[in-house]
């Protein structure tokens, strides 16, 4: 073998051998940049934890959920005072609803989330007002029971609390009582839940921070509207972490 032949391979055997050490200690930068990206991550969220602020962390999870809902309710709409519209002829038709629901919210990485519940409500015998009037109507109230599966997005405010919008194009069917099976309720303009979280990051309490005007709306089992009620509702919810 000559000499130039001989140089040339001890010269490849140096370069591989360079390539193979230069590689070692690259991938192990990369490993140790990774841990420093953790470790940076994990301190950042301890230390706002110690803060009494919010994290992901604290919020991602399976949580069970149960509350109360109240609505005033008037086929006239409201005036700037809350109050329904006295109209100039005829009358408002106005009625109270109750509610209580059940069920879990699923809040997901990254600010999504699934709801899956049901609300057990009763709508007490309502009241016509009118122009220099007022007179019980023969609508004597009802009781129903609907369940809603949908999404929702949330997210962690600067001041700490949890802010949850709610997906509330999705319809929520009715499973009682009988004759309104294969209807479905709609709430338009339903406003963001604000929560507030236990100091064991256990328990979040959730309500609607201010009240504004939302609208029911009834459809039948073909999909057509059959009703159309505008309302204020206040509404509470109580979360409770559940185990992993």
């Amino acid at each position: 073998m000559s000499r130039i032949w001989r140089n040339t391979l001890a010269a490849m055997a140096i370069a591989l051998g360079a390539q193979s050490v230069a590689a070692q200690p690259v991938n192990g930068l990369r490993q140790q940049l990774e841990a420093e990206t953790a470790a940076r991550q994990a301190m950042d969220e301890n230390i706002l934890s110690i803060l009494g602020q919010l994290t992901e962390t604290d919020i991602v999870g399976r949580w069970a959920m149960s509350g109360t809902t109240t609505c005033l309710q008037s086929s006239t709409g409201f005036n700037d005072r809350f109050s329904p519209i006295i109209p100039p002829f005829g009358a408002a038709f106005v009625s109270q609803l109750a509610g209580t629901t059940s069920g879990t919210r699923t809040f997901n990485a990254g600010g999504s989330g699934r709801s899956v519940a049901a609300t057990h409500a009763m709508t007490f015998p309502g009241t016509l007002h009118g122009l220099g009037f007022a007179g019980v109507s023969t609508n004597a109230g009802g009781a129903s029971v609907a369940t809603v599966d949908a999404s929702f997005t949330w997210s962690i405010q600067p001041d700490g609390t949890l802010l949850i919008d709610d997906d509330n194009t999705i319809p929520q069917p009715f499973t009682a009582p009988p004759f309104r099976v294969g209807f479905t309720a709609t709430i338009e303009n339903l406003p963001p839940f604000v929560g507030h979280i236990s100091k064991d990051r256990r328990t979040i309490t959730l309500t609607h921070p201010g009240m504004s005007v939302e609208t029911s709306i009834l459809r039948d089992s073909s999909g057509a509207e059959t009703g159309r009620t505008q309302r204020f509702c206040a509404r509470e919810r109580v979360l409770t972490r559940l185990a992993d």
